[in-house]
Formats: structure tokens, sequence, C-alpha cells
């Protein structure tokens, strides 16, 4: 791929390469990308999960289900999907183009990103940013729920109008607090409560089983595992995608969920966050909330904004600034009228959020067994590969149907849903993709020619 203009750069500074592979003058190496996945994906919703934990295991349960279940899984999955952004340079949902066809990724990525995270994520994050300050700085109006979720809600929609590199310039300045912050709660904790005997002895509260644990971390994960080609499309080579997220999903994420888990073993309470405040930790409390839900709604947001240009083309920042609005005066509204119920909200999005899994079989099947083995498309960085006048499929009905399997599976059989879902999804796609090519069954349906993604 031949390397930009000076004046292409310049168009492209805010658009973040949003419908197009990124070049290769643009990408980073493995430290910037452990730092961007781990402060991304691993802040302050890992702590409040395990604070879940050792609200129900002991701490050796713990330790197994997040080592041996939980992480191996989402290690797995979030490598085989970095890896597909380090190969193709392309946004998640650009890439779904190929497995779903433009109108199945376009109907798909706006569905389950732009609506479920751009917008409604976004929306729930900042109205918690808003509930968060108000109760820290109670009685001024700047710091009212609807006040902090409106310039909450603006910062962090200025830090996705930047595009990677806000992400990048703020994973270098949180996640060493994070780290440092979760050390220093673990060993007051530890030093306040018994030493760390009383980690391994102490019991939890209430039960939860192993099988409902590993479970709890595969879903709380899952989400960013798929996603993870917004950032890796970033990475100079998939081994550096693959070997920071199996990086960050072995050191940093355990780090972070077992020492909550330690903490609220100790402290006998299950919300991190006021264990911490209770240790004396009140200003890193406050560092954690701020800085940890300004970059994972930063993240929403981006994921949001990339899908949105994918569905709707125009520029990313632009994209950025709408779905940002949306959920913002979202958030807003939910701080004013204070007690409106976000339960039938959160159970919406949850709903087509739970659906993600299904889509990420079919882009595994797709770009690891369909293109390479029935296609013969031995070279990874050619399998999804967009190129200007060529023409490419507006509906690939195996990527449907098979979506809609993994889909089924992921409500209905027993089991880790997120896990069954990507699995039946996956091997329907390669199954069907396979009947229909030896019966000569034309599976994709209309054409269109690739323009380039630039979007003025």
């Amino acid at each position: 791929m031949t390397s930009p203009t000076a004046r292409e750069r310049r168009r492209f500074i805010f658009d973040d390469y949003s419908l197009e592979e990124v070049p290769t003058t643009e990408r980073y190496g493995l430290y910037n990308l452990f730092l961007t996945l781990s402060a991304s994906f691993g802040a302050i919703a890992v702590l409040f999960a395990g604070g879940v934990l050792g609200g129900g295991l002991n701490f050796v349960d713990s330790t197994i289900a997040v080592l041996t279940g939980g992480t191996t899984a989402l290690a797995i999955i979030g490598a085989l999907s970095g890896a597909i952004g380090a190969y193709s340079g392309l946004s998640t949902y650009v890439g779904w183009r190929f497995p779903f066809g433009r109108v199945g990724g376009k109907v798909l990525g706006l569905a389950l990103i732009t609506i479920t995270t751009g917008i409604g994520w976004f929306a729930v994050e900042s109205w918690f940013f808003g509930v968060v300050m108000s109760e820290i700085f109670p009685h001024n109006p700047f710091f009212s729920v609807w006040a902090a979720a409106l310039w909450g809600g603006a910062l962090m929609i200025l830090s996705t109008y930047i595009g990677y590199k806000a992400l990048s310039f703020l994973s270098y300045l949180i996640l060493p607090q994070h780290v440092w912050l979760i050390a220093v709660g673990l060993l007051l904790a530890v030093s306040l409560h018994g030493g760390w005997g009383a980690v391994l002895t102490a019991t939890p509260k209430s039960h939860m089983t192993l099988a409902q644990a590993i479970t709890d971390t595969v879903g709380l994960y899952i989400a960013g595992s798929l996603i993870a080609p917004d950032i890796t499309r970033f990475a100079k080579r998939a081994k550096d995608a693959v070997t920071a997220w199996t990086l960050h999903m072995y050191v940093f994420y355990p780090f972070l969920i077992l020492g909550a888990v330690a903490i609220v073993l100790l402290t006998g309470n299950v919300i991190i966050t006021e264990d911490m405040l209770k240790l004396g930790m009140g200003i890193g409390v406050l560092l954690i909330i701020v800085l940890g839900q300004w970059i994972i709604n930063t993240v929403n947001l981006y994921s949001g904004s990339l899908s949105f240009t994918n569905a709707i083309p125009m520029r990313r920042d632009y994209a950025s600034i709408i779905v940002g609005v949306i959920g913002t005066l979202l958030a807003a509204y939910w701080g004013y009228t204070a007690g409106a119920s976000l339960t039938p909200f959160e159970g919406f999005i949850s709903l087509l959020g739970s659906l993600l899994p299904a889509a990420g079989g079919s882009v595994f099947a797709e770009f690891y067994i369909v293109r390479r083995y029935f296609d013969g498309i031995k070279d990874p960085y050619q399998r999804f590969k967009l190129e200007p006048g060529k023409e490419y499929p507006e509906i690939n009905l195996v990527g449907i149907l098979s979506f809609a399997a993994g889909a089924v599976a992921g409500f209905f059989v027993p089991g880790i849903a997120a896990i069954n879902a990507i699995l039946v999804a996956f091997t329907m796609h390669i199954v069907l993709a396979y009947v229909f090519k030896r019966a000569n069954i034309r599976y994709e349906i209309g054409k269109y020619a690739y323009r380039g993604g630039v979007v003025k």
C-alpha cells in the first residue's frame, strides 16, 4: 500500500480512516497497543466485576474462574479478532462487509454497535458519571447529575472527535494510575485486615457457582474482544495485536479483577469504590471513576462513530458529534428527571448487545476458513481487502443465516451464551458456504463498486 500524501493525511487527521485501510505510516507498535487496549477495556467495569466475584466466591475459586475460564476464552477470541483488524487495517464494521455484505454489515453494525454502544451505553455511562460527581460534590449545581452528564459527555465527545491519537494519549495517562491505585488499595486492605493469609481464608457473603463466574467474566469482556479491530487496525503487525491483547488479558486484566476480589473479601462490601473510600483513598477513587469513565465512554463513542460512518457515509469526527450529542442528551434527561428508571433501556441494549458474539463467529469463519481454504486466499493481508473499482456483494446470505443461527443458540442453548453463539455461527457459516459453493448456489446478492473510503 502506497503512503498517503500530506494533503491526504490532513483530510484523514480526524476521520481516522473510518472507511478504508489504515496506511502503514499511521500504524503503532506493541507498547502503544498494549497500553491503549488495556486502558480502553480494563478500567472501572473490571473493578466492579471483581467486586461481584468477591461477593460470591473465595479467592482461589475466583482465580480459577478468571484465569482458566474467562481469561483464556477471551484471550483467544480477542487475539483472533485483533489479528483480523491488523491484517485488514479496517474497522470492525467495514470488515463485516465480507461475511455479511455491505447492506448486511451496515444494518448489523448500526443495530449492534451504534445503538447499543455508541448511543446506549454512552448515555448510561455519562449518566453514571453525573451520579458519581453529584455524590462527591453534593449541593453544587455544576456537579448535579444532569449538568455533570452534559459537560462530562462533552469531554468524552471531544476525545472521540480527535480519534485514536486521543485514545492513545489518555492510555498513557490512565493505565499507570489505575495500576498504582489498585496496588495501593490492595496493600492497605491487606495491612488493615489480617495480611495475605486472610485473603486466602476469607469467605464471601453469598454464593456463586464457578460456572456462573466464568460466564460473567466472559460476558463482561466479550464485546470488547469482538470490536478489538477498531483499535488493532492501527497495529504495525498482526503479531503485535495478538501479543498486546494476550498480555492485556493475562497480566493487566487479572491484576485488576483479582485485586478487587481480594479487597472485597477483606472488607466485606461488594461495592469496590466504597471499600476504597473506607480505606482512605478519596482522591484515588475520584481519579479511578473520572478517568476510567472518560476513556471507557470515549471508546464506546469511538466504536459507535465508526459503525455510524459505515452505515451512513460521513466523516467519522462528524459522526462522533451526532451520536455523542444524542447519548449525552439522553443522559442529561435521565439526570434531570431524577427517578426515571434505566432498567428497561439497559435491558433493551443488553438484548441487542447479546447478539454481537453471533456476528463474531461468522466473521471468524469467513476470514480464517472460507477465504483461506474455500477461496484459496492464503495471504491474510488480502482476505479482507477492499480495492477501489472492484465489485463486492451487497448481501451475503451465508453470513446472515449463520448469524441468525448463532443468535438463536446464544439465547436458548444451555451454557455460556456468548461462546455458544460464536461456535454455532462459526460452524454454520462454514457448512453453509461449503454446501452453497459445492451446489453452485449463488448466495451473494447485489453488487456495488468500492469507490475508496474518503468521506469529505
